[in-house]
């Protein structure tokens, strides 16, 4: 395919969101009354799973979760799409997603563009805290495409400087080592929680945040565990 073509996809596009849609607004989400708009549908949209606790939620999504042949799955929980010759969109694992409670921040070092396999660049924020992830290669960064929330599959453009995404690539495999051990934490955390029905463990009232039910600091530490 036409790389002058990939490189004009609107980032709604190349997340399979939407079917057409090219930028004309040089990548400038933030000031983008498109992106906007999509953000707004978004948010209005009625939350899946919202009469079950977040443990039937996160296992209901994990056992929904297919490998995509059409995304690369690399190291560090973190995936990419390629944009044009060595340059990527870079995205978080669904398996990780599957465990970031709703309302949470991707944040990028900008102190520098270029990161080496094994440094921290990424952090991941809520109200619990928050945990870092690491460079699975060397790579420039580009640009941010949106560094709040978790609307876009995508929140960088990067540059793979020594050509490693290939020899980084996570096998299906692989892939389904992580997710079934994942599943088998959250079945874990399961029976570790006294049985009563939907709600919280003090009778209250029914929580949808993991964090809330494990509390912040073993909620992080399961994060660092599955995901770092």
């Amino acid at each position: 395919m036409n790389n002058s073509y990939e490189k004009l996809k609107c980032i709604w596009m190349a997340s399979n969101v939407i079917e057409y849609k090219l930028c004309d607004n040089n990548f400038d989400c933030e000031n983008c009354l498109f992106d906007k708009a999509m953000k707004n549908l978004i948010n209005l949209a009625p939350e899946k799973h919202s009469s079950k606790n977040v443990i039937s939620t996160i296992s209901q999504k994990l056992h929904e979760l297919k490998y995509d042949k059409n995304t690369i799955y690399i190291n560090n929980s973190l995936i990419v799409k390629e944009l044009c010759r060595d340059t990527f969109y870079l995205g978080i694992n669904p398996i990780l997603e599957c465990f970031l409670d709703y309302e949470y921040s991707v944040d990028i070092n900008e102190s520098r563009k270029d990161f080496h396999k094994g440094e921290k660049f990424i952090s991941i924020s809520g109200d619990w805290g928050e945990f870092s992830l690491s460079s699975p290669i060397d790579l420039m960064v580009y640009d941010k495409i949106n560094s709040t929330s978790s609307n876009s599959n995508w929140f960088a453009i990067i540059g793979d400087i020594k050509q490693s995404i290939p020899n980084s690539k996570i096998s299906k495999t692989e892939w389904d080592k992580s997710l079934n051990k994942a599943i088998a934490s959250i079945e874990d955390i399961k029976t570790g929680i006294p049985s009563v029905g939907d709600t919280m463990m003090d009778g209250g009232a029914m929580t949808k945040h993991l964090h809330k039910l494990l509390g912040n600091k073993k909620y992080v530490s399961l994060l660092n565990s599955l995901f770092s």
